[in-house]
């Protein structure tokens, strides 16, 4: 008879304390505290796609090879240190051409796409996309991005704005409702940053940049965005 209530007893104090603390937990204050700061790019993007046909596989392959070596020479020779030089996607298929609902292939398409990454835009990219215009065959874009050590550099503040506006967000809600002593019980922080290059307000087109007296193209990155966002639980008592 002893031990049945003492196991009672040990039943009825956890469930006083499981009803305390669940009383304890809905006595709270959830807010998101956000933060935003906006900065100039830092690094450029040139995108060049390259496609090479030929009657077999092997000559469109070696065409494209070639184009893509001439291009890394050009690079090479603007004595650009601060970039990287980049090849993704190579890709050979049949080239097939469609007519009057019927198709048929003839030879093959070699593709792939080079990717510059010029790191001091300001310095180096006017030059480099004067050199790339020389030549009639290269097409190309340049985006702007937020390098990683930027986003890193900038981290720390957006956090900390983001916890100090949830605290205030929080601190006005109490005040406002008339709650006592909040605390902070939970923090739920995920970062989700993804920076997506942003195109340029205009792609320089070979006709643009025809004639001896062409002035130089001009670059006006618009600028990013960098945010940050934190969940933030407080207990308060009424």
């Amino acid at each position: 008879m002893k031990k049945v209530l003492i196991i009672f007893t040990l039943l009825l104090t956890g469930f006083s304390a499981s009803k305390a603390q669940s009383a304890s937990n809905s006595n709270t204050i959830q807010v998101s505290g956000k933060s935003e700061i906006s900065i100039k790019p830092d690094q450029a993007i040139i995108s060049i796609n390259l496609e090479k046909i030929a009657m077999s596989a092997s000559e469109a392959a070696a065409a494209l090879n070639k184009q893509t070596k001439g291009i890394e020479k050009l690079i090479n020779s603007s004595k650009i240190t601060d970039l990287e030089f980049s090849t993704n996607q190579y890709r050979i298929r049949q080239n097939r051409i469609y007519r009057q609902g019927s198709s048929k292939d003839s030879g093959y398409v070699a593709s792939q796409n080079i990717k510059i990454i010029v790191k001091s835009p300001e310095e180096d990219l006017v030059s480099l996309v004067e050199k790339l215009n020389k030549s009639e065959e290269i097409m190309f874009h340049v985006s702007f991005v937020v390098s990683e050590e930027m986003q890193k550099k900038y981290e720390k503040d957006l956090l900390t704005s983001a916890l100090e506006d949830a605290r205030e967000k929080a601190e006005l809600i109490a005040a406002t409702m008339d709650l006592k002593n909040i605390k902070v019980f939970k923090i739920d922080y995920s970062s989700q940053q993804n920076f997506s290059p942003r195109p340029v307000q205009m792609e320089y087109m070979k006709a643009q940049i025809r004639g001896t007296d062409a002035a130089p193209p001009t670059f006006s990155p618009e600028e990013q965005k960098l945010n940050d966002q934190v969940l933030v639980i407080f207990n308060f008592t009424e």
